[in-house]
């Protein structure tokens, strides 16, 4: 693992970080790509619509839960490394772990309630499945803040083993057992128990990682707080995060009222399929995060200019061919994996691979206005995208169906990173590739 930054600035240094991050992102979505197809053929397309259903409503819900927290820890982590504050450190990690106990007590609570004072409102596969799949919502909370503390002290490939590749697997295996050894019956509420179960093992799995790579320091200390600062910071954060959440959801919420579960599987399949295109900008946004964070503690610009300019480049000269393979194999890919009703997400799938192509070329421009402190410009971005997506979803999805939802997030992912890139350069300053 590279930690001295100066080390990282070289491009021996930055390759290194790359490929191991790469392998467990690319592990990620080999793992996502093989459990949605047994997930399709397991649930059939309705009972996998459900699970997606469920799943994009846990994400709605780990919004109030979060909060922008897991993204300030990992900031706050890395400044007060540099700056040996122990003290402070500690504190952060108690008091957001306190509020993100609280808030996802408070939010399940409420939505057990809701579901059970209106028992007509989804069918009774969808509603056992919704009320299960509120175990999820404090597991990945409070998962993410262990992530970000790893990512924080720079273990960047260890913050991401328990989400990207135990959970992963642990569902893979768990569904080809009871595909093929122990038969069990198909359903979106038993899947859920099940990722419920995986989202247990990969949580206390990363915590037992990050006892083990604690910094001395960080045991020793007596906690220090700074609490009105934190949710000072936290809140620009926490709402740019729930509007991202919102705007990669709207989508599959929305085709709940227009279309049937079986349309919300095929436009989930062509959501994965796109997601392809980003996986080194996300490969990129998590190896330089802290450094940048660190580097701008130091107050070195230079350094982030270059870090930021040769990661660009990595990511622009990796997704070119991973944006032609959708292209060309797309079809293919749909009907021999996932079946021949999956054809449905073809164009939708061409229309979110073009706005996740420009999200991956414009580069690292969430990261650095995030980790440099300008959240603020971010949330505005992100309102601009967020009003534009909701107003195209509700003219264009009534009458075009998947492909209007897909249209609207493809304007909407554009939309977002030009406003972002033009940020970047009037805030930092720094040269950019483009």
């Amino acid at each position: 693992m590279t930690d001295d930054p100066d080390r990282v600035l070289q491009r021996s240094g930055l390759l290194r970080l790359f490929s191991g991050s790469f392998l467990i992102r690319i592990t990620y979505y080999v793992f996502g790509f093989v459990n949605s197809v047994l997930l399709a053929r397991f649930l059939g397309a309705e009972s996998y619509g459900v699970y997606v259903y469920v799943l994009s409503i846990v994400a709605l819900l780990s919004v109030p839960t979060q909060f922008g927290m897991p993204m300030l820890v990992m900031r706050e982590f890395s400044a007060l490394q540099a700056k040996a504050q122990w003290a402070y450190m500690k504190g952060l990690a108690l008091r957001s772990h306190q509020f993100v106990a609280v808030v996802a007590t408070v939010v399940c609570l409420s939505a057990a309630l809701w579901l059970w004072l209106n028992p007509a409102g989804y069918a009774p596969e969808k509603r056992q499945a919704l009320l299960l799949g509120l175990l999820l919502v404090p597991l990945l909370s409070l998962g993410a803040l262990r992530d970000a503390m790893l990512g924080g002290l720079r273990h960047i490939i260890l913050a991401q083993l328990p989400e990207s590749v135990i959970r992963p697997l642990l569902l893979m295996l768990g569904l080809l057992v009871a595909m093929f050894l122990l038969p069990v019956n198909a359903s979106a509420d038993n899947v859920i128990v099940y990722y419920a179960g995986c989202s247990l093992v990969a949580f206390l799995s990363g915590w037992a990682l990050f006892r083990r790579r604690t910094p001395d320091g960080l045991a020793s200390a007596a906690a220090a707080f700074a609490t009105q600062k934190w949710f000072a910071a936290a809140l620009p954060i926490g709402l740019t995060a729930g509007m991202q959440v919102l705007n990669m959801q709207l989508s599959i919420v929305l085709l709940e009222f227009y279309s049937s579960d079986a349309e919300i599987a095929f436009y989930r399949v062509a959501t994965l399929g796109a997601s392809f295109v980003v996986i080194i900008l996300q490969v990129s946004n998590t190896v330089v995060s802290p450094y940048i964070s660190r580097l701008h503690a130091q107050q070195d610009m230079r350094g982030i200019e270059t870090l930021v300019g040769r990661s660009n480049k990595l990511v622009i000269l990796a997704t070119i061919p991973l944006v032609l393979g959708i292209v060309i194999a797309g079809p293919w890919l749909l009907a021999t994996f996932y079946g021949a009703e999956f054809g449905a997400a073809y164009l939708p799938l061409l229309l979110l691979t073009a706005g996740q192509a420009v999200n991956a070329l414009l580069g690292t421009v969430g990261a650095l206005l995030n980790m440099t402190g300008h959240q603020r410009d971010i949330t505005q971005a992100t309102s601009v995208a967020l009003a534009l997506n909701i107003a195209l979803h509700l003219l264009l999805l009534p009458r075009f169906g998947l492909e209007g939802a897909a249209f609207s997030s493809m304007t909407m992912l554009v939309t977002w990173n030009l406003i972002l890139w033009f940020r970047v350069k009037q805030r930092l300053r720094i040269r950019y590739y483009l």
